[in-house]
């Protein structure tokens, strides 16, 4: 899919329009983010799940230690850099929230018949 349908994708299940962060392969959990807008050249995309942990860092900057024990200084404000973990975070929720919903459904439909829940008994109510 497209950058641009993973983009509007984004924007249906968040709301995000600027600095949207996009799924890859959600069933592997790979989703990234923009440092910046997409159309500034400074712009980096990050990884998610490649993230072990960041801080803040001089001159409004933020260090980044990824999994792989690579550090890099990032040129956005550690508040930027929080922002765009949490709206990937939540794009990352929602999108899995769906897919497992849209997973029940299916199983209900499949089956053909409710599942039944532990309280309930086979058979006719009397």
């Amino acid at each position: 899919m497209p950058y641009e349908g993973r983009k509007e994708g984004t924007r249906q299940l968040t709301g995000f329009t600027h600095k949207a962060p996009i799924t890859i392969d959600p069933t592997n959990f790979i989703y990234f983010f923009p440092t910046a807008s997409p159309s500034n050249p400074e712009c980096m995309w990050i990884a998610l799940d490649h993230i072990n942990y960041f801080k803040r860092a001089e001159n409004a900057q933020t260090q980044v230690v990824f999994k792989n024990k690579q550090s890099f200084i990032i040129p956005v404000s550690y508040t930027t850099l929080n922002n765009q973990v949490l709206r990937t975070a939540l794009l990352k929720t929602t999108l899995t929230k769906r897919i497992e919903d849209s997973e029940r459904k299916s199983l209900y439909y499949a089956n053909g018949s409710k599942i039944m829940n532990a309280s309930e008994r086979k058979g006719a109510y009397q």
